[in-house]
């Protein structure tokens, strides 16, 4: 089942039993099917900037920018979907030949996953405490007068 050796050495060896292998195969499955739901909203959001920009006329230069945080939005959400997609495939792969490298490539990619979700909460978490500091002192301030 499992073989415990130091985590670092190049000789690690880690087996996986039937149940984890279903568990695995499983996993792949719903993480297909999250990554294809979250290529189809990536679509209809550029879709929906295309047409909205054909329909709002191309006078103004300026009238792109304010497709832009959808633009914004549908680039930073690929990221993640694309590295669960590759988590998928990686271990559809590993699990139909019993294939240890791919396996590692899965696991590369699910941690990818992870981490970017978790850098961007981050980041959203720091913008919102941002704003937040920032409306308060706003309102503050416009009180005082």
């Amino acid at each position: 089942m499992e073989n415990l050796t130091d985590y670092n050495s190049d000789f690690a060896k880690l087996e996986l039993n039937n149940n984890a292998i279903k568990q695995l195969s499983l996993t792949r499955k719903w993480a297909l099917f999250l990554s294809i739901i979250g290529f189809v909203f990536i679509g209809l959001i550029i879709l929906t900037v295309v047409i909205a920009f054909s329909l709002s006329g191309n006078d103004n230069p300026s009238s792109g920018l304010q497709f832009l945080p959808l633009l914004v939005i549908s680039t930073v959400y690929f990221f993640p979907i694309y590295f669960l997609f590759q988590f998928s495939s990686y271990s559809k792969k590993a699990v139909k030949n019993n294939d240890s490298i791919q396996f590692s490539k899965a696991l590369k990619y699910l941690k990818n996953h992870y981490q970017f979700m978790g850098i961007l909460i981050i980041i959203l978490t720091g913008f919102y405490l941002l704003l937040g500091a920032t409306m308060l002192t706003s309102s503050e301030f416009l009180n005082s007068f």
